[in-house]
């Protein structure tokens, strides 16, 4: 059965998580792959500059196409300053992130909307970590955008805040450090066609959040069967991708 990791940060500056961790990490969970993307502190939580997210990001986008082994999908991190790439075609997905005391997006900058325009052009999954209502006005605004919220809305305003996207076929829901209550109520309503396997593994040696094998191991409490496993597992978030194995 493939299994890709729909949510791991790579970064060599603020926080270190390098291609050999997440080769070993994968390896350990039988993984084929992941998706990719930078850490927050690289983007704006230390340094705060434009030229450190393009690096950042540039960095994601050099990772996946050096790795050999595994299957790396490179998210773009868009953070308030709305820097579009020349090469936004590269990128898999894209990765939108703020917490409730951080700075805003200005959602009605040009710039977002004209990087909004592209990622609905290039038809690219959004993961996206906002608060409840800025996640339902960012959903409203963009029906086209397929959004993942991740952790089960964990850190998006909490897991009994998301029943307000149960109805929407767009928005999907990755199981990274969610309890099992809340994956087991998400897959109630929603289905397995809109669960996405994740883990957030940090990489260091006391990971903020759990490492894949861990996360993997607590949705086999589920009981899933095989069709659901390969949906939750892989299919979906290829699918979101436009991957085809």
């Amino acid at each position: 059965m493939r299994i890709i990791d729909a949510h791991i940060h790579v970064g060599k500056w603020t926080k270190i998580y390098t291609p050999d961790e997440i080769r070993r990490d994968l390896k350990e969970a039988g993984c084929s792959g992941a998706v990719i993307f930078a850490f927050p502190e690289d983007m704006y939580r230390i340094t705060d500059s434009s030229q450190r997210r393009m690096e950042a990001n540039n960095y994601v986008l050099e990772v996946s196409k050096k790795e050999k082994e595994f299957e790396l999908y490179p998210f773009y991190f868009v953070w308030n300053d709305f820097i579009i790439p020349d090469n936004l075609k590269e990128y898999k997905g894209i990765k939108w992130h703020r917490h409730p005391d951080e700075p805003r997006y200005d959602y009605d900058d040009p710039k977002c909307k004209k990087l909004l325009s592209l990622i609905k052009e290039l038809d690219l999954p959004v993961i996206l970590e906002e608060e409840t209502e800025i996640t339902s006005q960012f959903i409203d605004r963009n029906p086209e955008i397929k959004v993942i919220i991740p952790h089960m809305g964990k850190l998006s305003g909490g897991y009994d805040k998301m029943d307000i996207f149960f109805d929407n076929p767009n928005v999907y829901f990755d199981t990274s450090t969610a309890s099992l209550d809340a994956i087991s109520n998400v897959l109630k309503n929603v289905g397995a066609e809109r669960v996405i396997f994740g883990s957030d593994v940090s990489g260091t040696k006391e990971p903020f959040y759990n490492f894949p094998k861990v996360e993997l191991d607590k949705l086999s409490q589920l009981k899933l069967d095989s069709f659901s496993k390969n949906l939750i597992f892989s299919r979906n978030i290829e699918k979101l991708m436009h991957v085809k194995n």
